[in-house]
């Protein structure tokens, strides 16, 4: 009959007039509506999914809305719905309205479990996340177009907050649905009875009058009424709706939970309903200490903690305890006792000052600071660690040419142990450097200097330590080349004895004997300056003694004929 009726309905009614409320849901994806609508302070989320994959999508169902007079019971927040949420956003002018969906049947187990009928156009949004608090909450109200036709009837439409993750009593939840009536007689408690048509209802349906079998679901359900709220105003679509609830769970701070909100038309795909969450309701309360690292070596900056308060209205100082092998004042920088906040302050940030080294022999030290309450949460450990001494060198020098036709080059590379992990920064101090292998800032560079270069190599570790290597000459020698006739006739042109690429050979020996083997000339730096003196016209006999930086140099010799002195 349901479906039968939804049938008629939409063939026959037409919408028109302006609401109050509006709807976005095309603007940003299914996980940027959660982190930017959805979410609220002292909680971080990731693994974001819809319907069981990549939430980074668009989405019908789930969207942003804005209600300026609240009659949704919230200005703004989040809506899913077991359709087009846009239809949340026509005037109330029908019974039973359907908008959008596939009419496809649903697969989550956990939104199955809740009704013996099966779901359809399913709308399931899911996330990890850690507290900071010791609760978690949002707020949030049902609403369906179900109201009042289908009150305690035998199809409903289904949703629920299924929870995930380290129960503070003892054990786990399971899929543990927070989606659950207060209990009118106990303000702040909660009933075991999940919120749906059958639980939450002006207590009679829509054309049968009181229904018979609303005992059967649940005997208290008439004093459920109390959080059932009828549609009275044309600003948004769903006949009837809850007052505003909350889903609250105890958490452990710090631990990881998965949650999931899941929505879905039951037995049909006619008549939607949706689900107004808060805006930026999504949040864990209470006090709480957090630590931006688990571990930090001496002499390292950038550790802290961050202490956080869920009430800003005044001011108030929260004690700390703090304990652990390190010193205060001794392994770090003196540390007080407890932190103050001004009025609308919500955290405080501990800066870490860990001194290089105290002169003990511990490799780790620890550092844990409590808040001095019993319902706070925290009370990381950071490991202050210390680290072997940096020790950088390099491979040695080589002698090479890097005229061509030779056109030599050097691979030079370090060897690096201690210091902090990470990844290292290396600095070499010569150019210029080739990037057969690398460039300047990589670990190995190609060298191939125009001159002898002295190499050294500065590493700096994740810390900002910093240690030079000893050098290295890399020494350009290229072949020496000399003449076999020079003409010293004063006329500039081939007037000395010049020895091709003797600079790169400096305090080089040159001796020149005459045909019956007296020496004539010597120098201990030859200059490539020797003209021939006062010798005649003839052949000499040289021997050059080269110097060099990596290796001896056998001596160079030949004959050179002088010619055209007289």
């Amino acid at each position: 009959m349901k479906k039968i009726l939804s049938a008629l309905l939409t063939l026959t009614i037409c919408y028109s007039g302006n609401t109050q409320v509006t709807v976005d849901n095309t603007s940003m994806t299914v996980e940027q509506f959660v982190q930017n609508v959805l979410l609220g302070g002292g909680v971080s989320i990731s693994n974001v999914q819809y319907n069981g994959g990549s939430a980074n999508v668009t989405m019908e169902c789930v969207g942003e809305f804005n209600d300026p007079n609240q009659s949704s019971g919230f200005a703004n927040g989040l809506l899913m719905g077991s359709g087009d949420v846009q239809m949340a956003a026509q005037a109330n002018t029908g019974g039973g309205n359907s908008q959008g969906g596939t009419g496809a049947q649903g697969s989550d187990t956990d939104l199955q479990s809740i009704t013996p009928n099966q779901i359809f156009d399913e709308c399931v949004i899911e996330f990890d996340f850690v507290p900071s608090g010791d609760t978690i909450s949002f707020n949030y109200v049902f609403a369906s177009e179900e109201y009042p036709e289908y009150v305690c009837g035998t199809v409903n439409d289904a949703f629920g907050f299924f929870l995930t993750g380290p129960n503070p009593a003892g054990g786990n939840y399971t899929a543990q649905n927070i989606a659950l009536v207060p209990d009118p007689a106990n303000p702040g408690q909660y009933t075991t009875t999940p919120v749906s048509i059958n639980t939450v209802n002006p207590g009679t349906a829509g054309t049968s009058g009181t229904p018979s079998n609303c005992d059967a679901i649940d005997p208290n359900w008439a004093s459920y009424n109390v959080f059932y709220q009828n549609n009275g105003g044309t600003d948004y679509e769903y006949d009837g709706r809850t007052t505003i609830l909350t889903a609250v769970a105890n958490v452990i701070c710090g631990q990881t939970y998965h949650i999931k909100l899941a929505i879905g038309d039951g037995g049909d795909a006619a008549f939607d309903s949706g689900v107004f969450l808060e805006g930026n309701s999504f949040n864990s309360s209470g006090l709480s200490i957090t630590a931006n690292v688990s571990s930090i070596y001496e002499g390292c900056p950038g550790a802290y903690y961050v202490v956080s308060r869920p009430d800003t209205t005044s001011n108030g100082v929260i004690p700390l305890i703090i304990q652990g092998s390190a010193i205060n004042g001794t392994d770090y920088g003196f540390l007080a006792d407890s932190v103050i906040f001004d009025q609308g302050q919500l955290t405080d940030t501990i800066w870490l000052d860990i001194f290089s080294t105290d002169g003990d022999t511990n490799f780790c030290d620890t550092l844990e600071i409590f808040i001095d309450d019993a319902s706070a949460c925290g009370g990381p450990i950071i490991k202050i660690l210390q680290a072997d001494p940096l020790e950088v060198s390099i491979n040695p020098g080589d002698t090479i040419c890097t005229q061509a036709p030779f056109s030599e080059s050097h691979y030079m590379f370090p060897t690096v142990v201690g210091g902090v992990p990470g990844p290292y920064v290396f600095g070499w101090n010569t150019a210029p450097l080739y990037d057969f292998m690398g460039a300047q800032g990589d670990s190995t560079v190609n060298i191939q200097p125009d001159t002898t270069t002295y190499v050294t190599l500065t590493v700096v570790d994740a810390c900002g330590n910093t240690q030079t290597s000893q050098g290295e000459f890399v020494a350009v020698m290229c072949p020496l080349t000399a003449p076999n006739v020079f003409t010293p006739n004063g006329d500039g042109l081939n007037d000395q004895f010049f020895i091709v690429n003797l600079g790169q050979y400096p305090q080089s020996r040159l001796e020149v004997y005459n045909r019956w083997g007296r020496l004539v000339y010597e120098s201990d730096n030859y200059q490539n300056n020797w003209d021939g003196g006062d010798m005649s016209d003839g052949v000499y006999y040289y021997i050059l003694y080269p110097n060099g930086h990596s290796r001896p140099q056998e001596p160079f010799a030949g004959t050179v004929y002088i010619t055209g002195k007289n």
